[in-house]
């Protein structure tokens, strides 16, 4: 078992981890007092250089994880598997304006991008230099630059994909603009940005090598970019991009219905793109094993504890360092400890978890799960579960529901033993007990919430936050990508089956033998919901399928809880209770780009249309 504190990591993150404390106040080739730092000075020698290539990772292999401060919330709250108090923490999320978009209320003028839209082109602004200029390395051999240029052509490549996920098509940028003169870079085809960033994950996974030693865990890999490749390519052939007659209807609103298209979606349904996903998909799970990546399946679907030796295997691919599932992770938080950003409390500060915080009694948010997402996990024995109205003992009633055990590995609830230090979580209100519970009440006041997400929470290792990196691509998805893919190209009959239920016999589930693609589909979607569940693929895969405008359009429900005094006993009664009327308008299918931007008039036709998408 491979623990962080036992990795000697690479120079670059401890790099990466200075300039993280002064990239707000001075740009990375911006001349520092005393001296001269020039793009010829930086890239003169290869520790020099080394500096360079820390930024680029700072800029480009983000995740979500980007800061401790507040503000920050979890990416999902943006879906249905997540609700935040509203209005009163509308604050926790302000990074992507949660409080307007979650009802309908998002505009141009601040929209739901992770990061921001001049973020993308910053890293993809590193990545150009990097490219540009690493040859003029005097000291340095030819495998070490073409390595550099391999993790230059991801970088720039995955930017790309951030943008192309939320806007659709846009501009192209393969040299290092200095951001002073006027940008004259038109928007470009879906086909355009799909293409390129599939050939640039072709030339990077040709120069990559296949594995890294732990001293360099965190840099990409030949994996990476076939994983990136095989994600783009997926959404590529989903129905947002690759719009089937049939679901036309689907995104009224969010089409220009002429020529403009073309930087929303490809011209004409093909089938042929399912099958060009799946082998890309296929490519990843073909080259695993060359890479040292394998499904972590130790035969333990159950966690009985809260230890390594004791949690489940689905718990374990969450709370392992540098286990065999990961491809690629966000290490900028996973630095040895001692470092302020290293030691595991940014990973508490960030996701403001109430769970998190209830030992040193600090003050979080509640990252409530609703029941609509709760009802998204099967029972134990393969079949579909419904929450029942209200109860009398919801510890007990949850434990009796028998569901996936993925469920228990994600979601804590009020009564379940958590660990020694939290003991069983209180989430309840008073009822006739002298007082609320500990997780029930805040500065919002007291709510008895009782569900929330404990997943990349501390609670195994002695509550310790010292063991978790954020899962850019991890190999369970794209044996479910392939699932998929083939699926939709062939039918679930072969490979599809096959993978879907490799998945589920990991997670202690029964396998599914289904005859038709479209119950399949259904199946698959449904899996990758509860297996890939806050992991930040959520909001992603609902928009694909074109199925946000159903799930994210109706009221999101929770449970809450109340003590009882029943023969001096305390018994959790619950009901279910609304928790937000949730809003997509069609528009939302494609981001609005920043209105700062389209009154630069560079992304539309430079006349009669200015760039932005349709809506806005």
């Amino acid at each position: 078992m491979m623990k962080k504190r036992n990795i000697n990591f690479l120079l670059f993150l401890g790099i990466l981890i200075g300039l993280q404390t002064t990239s707000c106040t001075r740009d990375f080739l911006e001349k520092p007092k005393g001296g001269s730092v020039t793009v010829d000075t930086i890239f003169h020698t290869q520790r020099q250089a080394q500096y360079a290539v820390a930024q680029m990772y700072n800029r480009c292999i983000t995740g979500y994880l980007r800061t401790s401060s507040p503000g920050h919330a979890r990416p999902d709250v943006l879906s249905d598997a997540l609700y935040i108090l509203h209005p009163s923490y509308d604050w926790s999320a302000a990074h992507i304006n949660y409080g307007t978009y979650v009802t309908g209320n998002m505009s141009a003028a601040a929209n739901n991008d992770w990061g921001g839209f001049g973020s993308h082109y910053s890293g993809i602004r590193q990545a150009n230099l990097v490219l540009k200029n690493i040859d003029m390395v005097g000291d340095a051999d030819p495998s070490w630059k073409s390595d550099v240029k391999g993790q230059a052509l991801f970088c720039r490549a995955i930017q790309h994909y951030e943008l192309f996920k939320n806007y659709g098509g846009i501009p192209i940028v393969t040299q290092p603009l200095d951001g002073n003169g006027q940008i004259d870079i038109r928007r470009s085809s879906v086909a355009s940005v799909v293409d390129s960033i599939v050939a640039w994950c072709d030339r990077a996974a040709i120069l990559l090598p296949p594995t890294r030693s732990s001293i360099d865990y965190g840099k990409v890999t030949k994996l990476a970019a076939l994983a990136l490749k095989s994600r783009v390519l997926l959404y590529a052939a989903s129905p947002l991009f690759n719009t089937p007659p049939s679901m036309v209807a689907n995104v009224t609103g969010a089409r220009f219905g002429d020529v403009k298209d073309s930087v929303l979606c490809y011209p004409t349904y093909d089938k042929e793109r399912w099958n060009r996903a799946a082998k890309a998909a296929k490519a990843v799970i073909d080259n695993a094993a060359a890479a040292g990546v394998e499904i972590y399946d130790t035969g333990k679907p159950l966690s009985t504890g809260e230890t390594y030796e004791t949690i489940g295997d689905y718990e374990a691919v969450s709370n392992v360092f540098a286990n065999k599932e990961l491809i690629l992770v966000n290490t900028a938080n996973a630095s040895p400890s001692g470092n302020p950003w290293g030691d595991g409390t940014a990973w508490g500060r960030f996701i403001h978890s109430k769970v998190g915080m209830l030992k040193s009694e600090n003050w979080g948010v509640k990252n409530n799960v609703p029941i609509e997402f709760m009802q998204l996990y099967e029972k134990r024995d393969g079949t579909r579960f419904t929450l029942p109205s209200s109860g009398n003992d919801l510890p007990v009633d949850i434990k009796a529901f028998d569901l996936d055990p993925r469920f228990y590995q994600t979601v804590a609830y009020d009564g379940m033993y958590y660990n020694a230090g939290n003991g069983n979580l209180a989430y309840y209100k008073k009822g006739d007990y002298s007082s609320d519970g500990r997780g029930a009440s805040s500065d919002a006041g007291v709510d008895g919430y009782a569900m929330e997400t404990y997943k990349f929470v501390a609670r195994i290792d002695g509550g310790s936050w010292d063991h978790f990196s954020w899962p850019v691509f991890r190999l369970g998805e794209f044996y479910l990508s392939y699932a998929e893919a083939l699926n939709e190209y062939q039918g679930p009959s072969g490979d599809p089956t096959t993978y879907l239920n490799l998945i589920r016999k990991r997670a202690g589930m029964p396998a599914k033998n289904i005859g038709d693609d479209i119950n399949f589909r259904a199946a698959i979607q449904n899996e990758r919901a509860v297996e890939l569940a806050y992991e930040g693929l959520r909001l992603d895969d609902l928009r694909r399928w074109l199925r946000a405008g159903t799930v994210l359009n109706r009221p999101l429900n929770g449970i809450v809880t109340t003590a009882r005094n029943v023969g001096g006993d305390l018994k959790r009664t619950w009901t279910i209770v609304p928790f937000i009327q949730r809003v997509f308008p069609s528009k939302y299918y494609y981001s609005p780009f920043p209105n700062d931007e389209i009154s630069k008039n560079y992304l539309g036709d430079g006349s009669s249309w200015t760039g932005q998408n349709p809506g806005w």
